[in-house]
Protein backbone atom coordinates (compact mmCIF):
# COMPACT_ATOMS: atom_id res chain seq x y z
CA UNK A 1 0.00 0.00 0.00
CA UNK A 2 1.42 3.24 -0.77
CA UNK A 3 1.85 6.13 1.79
CA UNK A 4 1.82 9.69 1.66
CA UNK A 5 4.62 12.21 3.37
CA UNK A 6 2.46 14.50 5.55
CA UNK A 7 3.55 17.75 6.77
CA UNK A 8 3.37 19.51 9.64
CA UNK A 9 2.78 23.08 10.10
CA UNK A 10 4.29 23.13 13.73
CA UNK A 11 7.28 21.57 13.07
CA UNK A 12 8.50 21.72 9.29
CA UNK A 13 11.18 19.16 9.72
CA UNK A 14 8.76 15.92 10.46
CA UNK A 15 6.85 13.93 7.92
CA UNK A 16 4.92 11.56 9.58
CA UNK A 17 4.24 8.50 6.92
CA UNK A 18 -0.15 7.95 5.89
CA UNK A 19 -1.51 5.41 4.31
CA UNK A 20 -2.43 6.71 1.04
CA UNK A 21 -6.31 5.59 0.96
CA UNK A 22 -6.71 6.86 4.13
CA UNK A 23 -4.72 10.31 3.87
CA UNK A 24 -7.50 11.09 1.12
CA UNK A 25 -10.27 9.89 2.37
CA UNK A 26 -9.81 11.80 5.68
CA UNK A 27 -8.41 15.23 3.41
CA UNK A 28 -11.96 14.84 1.32
CA UNK A 29 -13.96 15.13 4.37
CA UNK A 30 -11.59 17.88 5.65
CA UNK A 31 -12.03 19.99 2.47
CA UNK A 32 -15.81 19.44 2.39
CA UNK A 33 -16.37 20.38 5.83
CA UNK A 34 -14.75 23.15 6.01
CA UNK A 35 -16.36 26.50 4.87
CA UNK A 36 -13.95 29.47 3.96
CA UNK A 37 -15.77 32.25 5.02
CA UNK A 38 -16.55 31.41 8.51
CA UNK A 39 -13.92 29.56 11.13
CA UNK A 40 -15.18 25.73 12.39
CA UNK A 41 -13.79 24.08 15.86
CA UNK A 42 -11.62 21.19 15.17
CA UNK A 43 -14.54 19.59 17.52
CA UNK A 44 -17.11 20.16 14.51
CA UNK A 45 -15.01 19.37 12.12
CA UNK A 46 -13.46 15.92 13.49
CA UNK A 47 -17.87 15.24 13.69
CA UNK A 48 -18.46 15.95 9.78
CA UNK A 49 -15.72 14.06 8.95
CA UNK A 50 -17.21 10.93 10.81
CA UNK A 51 -20.60 12.15 9.65
CA UNK A 52 -19.34 11.82 6.28
CA UNK A 53 -17.28 8.78 6.57
CA UNK A 54 -20.75 7.41 7.77
CA UNK A 55 -22.28 8.50 5.08
CA UNK A 56 -20.07 7.32 2.45
CA UNK A 57 -20.06 3.99 4.05
CA UNK A 58 -16.43 4.02 4.28
CA UNK A 59 -15.34 0.72 5.78
CA UNK A 60 -14.64 0.71 9.91
CA UNK A 61 -11.95 -1.43 8.58
CA UNK A 62 -10.19 1.75 7.19
CA UNK A 63 -9.94 3.15 11.02
CA UNK A 64 -10.61 0.39 13.40
CA UNK A 65 -9.29 1.78 16.80
CA UNK A 66 -11.00 4.24 18.87
CA UNK A 67 -9.16 7.65 18.26
CA UNK A 68 -7.70 6.68 14.72
CA UNK A 69 -10.36 9.30 12.65
CA UNK A 70 -9.57 11.89 15.27
CA UNK A 71 -5.76 11.02 14.75
CA UNK A 72 -5.77 11.23 10.96
CA UNK A 73 -8.19 14.41 11.43
CA UNK A 74 -5.28 16.08 12.88
CA UNK A 75 -2.24 14.48 11.03
CA UNK A 76 -3.98 15.42 7.26
CA UNK A 77 -5.21 18.94 9.23
CA UNK A 78 -1.48 19.69 9.95
CA UNK A 79 -0.62 18.45 6.42
CA UNK A 80 -2.98 21.06 4.77
CA UNK A 81 -1.74 23.60 6.89
CA UNK A 82 2.04 23.45 5.77
CA UNK A 83 0.54 23.05 2.35
CA UNK A 84 -1.53 26.06 2.85
CA UNK A 85 -5.07 24.50 1.67
CA UNK A 86 -6.33 25.59 4.97
CA UNK A 87 -5.66 28.28 7.99
CA UNK A 88 -6.08 28.81 11.42
CA UNK A 89 -7.47 31.50 12.77
CA UNK A 90 -5.05 33.40 14.82
CA UNK A 91 -4.57 33.30 18.60
CA UNK A 92 -7.96 31.50 19.03
CA UNK A 93 -8.19 28.70 21.89
CA UNK A 94 -9.65 25.89 20.87
CA UNK A 95 -8.69 25.64 17.45
CA UNK A 96 -10.63 26.87 14.40
CA UNK A 97 -9.92 26.42 11.00
CA UNK A 98 -11.22 27.18 7.77
CA UNK A 99 -10.06 27.24 4.00
CA UNK A 100 -7.75 28.96 3.03
CA UNK A 101 -9.06 32.09 0.33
Amino acid sequence: MSSIQARNVNHPEHRENLKTEKYNIIREAILVALPADDWMSFADLEDAVRARLKANAVPARLFPKPGSVRWYCKAVQLDLEARDEIERQPKKSPLHLRKRR
